[in-house]
């Protein structure tokens, strides 16, 4: 579990996380498939995004920060806005050039680097289709889930979370997985009662002031739109959709779409705004109150960035990931990740993909086309034996004309405050009749199996270790593509029902 990259080789770039989206409800038929935008295999300038105004601070002392440095950082002009001592990092603001180099020169400091507000979800394509379902009890069945009962969710036959099912293996309401994400849209019909409100938190603010020293030079000051909520919401509503349909994987009330562990607790931990984007010390902070203040057992984070060496801020910003995502997991959170959807190999290069290659378990995609071989790469996942331990179906779609059908993505509930102008009709939730689902594919939809798959171990295992934990996982896959352990799905593509020790 420990860091599988070099600290010394990272330049701060979006992540795409999502291929394609489609908004449907139950009664949709005749839906004609979108071209899908190509697989994005460059990358984004370091220069992208807006400067927070804070340097991270990462001092050599993992535990704790020494007297000597918050003095120095006093001395230097700097003010400390955040410090998590157990982790031996701070965020400092007023810092100047010469602040900075000497902060940098310092036997008390690891590494020193700007934070950065950037997009941690991709460009999507959209398309919305209106259609009215006044079904809204919930069903105890996961497999008479409207979708998954009519055959839509071959995902989850695929991983065999049926065969749980029918062993009454659904999840235990004291297993609690966090969401890191844009939110979870918890009264929507499928998450009601599901998510616990009282710890669920937002990291994201309504406005932000930027500002600050990016790569050596003074950027300006601009105010950047964060949230904007509804009166009457929860800071940790979802205005982006991401979030919700990640959540609704994991756990549903089984109306609509089936989902692996519906009877565990969810709690929404937003780290990304209505456009899926954020800091570094938001997502940080996230995995940090998750599993120390919010106890949460399981950690998904259907979100990345990725970091080049050529960026002076990498070491910095690289550290305080792999620095938090320990403490979770010495916390007793086991996080799991998505690999990414730039079609990377993470075995080459100088691109470091996080928090995938930090996180306890990094998940690639798998999935049809044309609803054949539903174990094949996806044409856009990330891959690479030192990155990914397993695969999960994340849906499949490619750029060739007619290549791909709806039914190859991943089926999941669409927020009710839905920002992309294309999926005005989820936001059309009138006296609570019209809700929506969402057809996806990414490697965002491929993590929260496993974050699903954890919690059903977890909830009949409950002492065992977030490294016992992790064995589990990777025990209990089905060898998919190449015989042995491959570059597209490591151990394997996972298996609930092994994982419980059904047949």
């Amino acid at each position: 579990m420990s860091m599988r990259a070099n600290l010394a080789r990272w330049s701060v770039v979006a992540l795409p996380l999502l291929a394609i989206v489609i908004a449907c409800a139950d009664d949709a038929t005749n839906i004609s498939a979108p071209r899908p935008p190509e697989a994005v295999r460059g990358t984004v300038s370091s220069m992208d995004g807006v400067p927070t105004g804070k340097t991270v601070v990462v001092f050599r002392d993992t535990t704790s920060i020494p007297a000597g440095g918050l003095a120095l950082i006093n001395s230097l002009g700097g003010r400390v806005t955040t410090r998590w001592d157990n982790v031996g990092v701070a965020f400092v603001a007023g810092l100047s050039l010469g602040g900075l180099s000497t902060l940098r020169t310092s036997d008390l400091v690891a590494a020193v680097g700007n934070d950065r507000y950037i997009n941690w979800l991709p460009r999507m394509t959209l398309k919305a289709i209106a259609a009215t379902d006044v079904l809204a009890l919930p069903r105890n069945d996961p497999s008479k889930a409207t979708y998954y009962a009519s055959g839509v969710q071959w995902n989850m036959k695929q991983i065999k979370a049926d065969r749980a099912w029918a062993a009454g293996k659904q999840g235990l309401p004291s297993t609690r997985v966090a969401i890191l994400d844009t939110g979870i849209d918890y009264g929507h019909r499928e998450l009601r009662t599901l998510v616990d409100l009282n710890a669920s938190r937002s990291f994201t603010t309504s406005t932000y002031a930027g500002g600050g020293i990016v790569d050596g030079v003074s950027a300006p000051n601009l105010e950047v739109p964060i949230d904007p909520q509804l009166p009457g919401d929860h800071p940790f509503m979802d205005n982006h959709f991401h979030g919700t349909h990640v959540a609704s994987t994991v756990a549903t009330n089984n109306i609509s779409v089936a989902s692996i562990a519906p009877d565990i607790t969810l709690i929404a931990v937003k780290v990304l705004n209505w456009q899926g984007s954020g800091s570094f010390e938001g997502v940080a902070g996230g995995i940090l109150y998750a599993a120390q203040d919010a106890g949460a057992h399981v950690i998904n984070m259907s979100l990345g960035a990725n970091i080049d060496g050529s960026d002076p801020d990498a070491l910095a910003l690289l550290e305080l990931m792999s620095r938090t995502i320990k403490a979770a997991e010495k916390a007793g959170a086991i996080v799991v990740s998505a690999a990414g959807n730039s079609a990377l190999n993470l075995d080459q290069g100088t691109l470091v993909s996080t928090p995938c290659e930090q996180s306890t378990v990094c998940v690639s995609a798998t999935g049809p086309l044309l609803q054949q071989n539903f174990d094949q790469p996806a044409t856009y996942t990330n891959f690479g034996i030192t990155a990914i331990e397993v695969a999960a179906p994340g849906g499949n779609a490619t750029d060739e004309e007619g290549g791909y059908q709806n039914e190859d993505l991943i089926m999941g509930a669409c927020s009710r405050r839905a920002s992309d102008a294309t999926l005005n009709v989820c936001r059309t939730n009138v006296d609570g009749v019209n809700y929506f689902y969402v057809w996806a594919a990414g490697t965002s939809m491929a993590s929260p199996h496993v974050a699903g798959m954890a919690a059903l171990i977890k909830s009949y295992n409950p002492s065992l270790s977030v490294s016992g934990l992790r064995s589990k996982i990777l025990g209990a896959t089905d060898d998919v593509g190449v015989k042995g352990r491959d570059v597209y799905s490591n151990y394997g593509r996972i298996n609930v029902a092994k994982a419980l020790g059904l047949k």
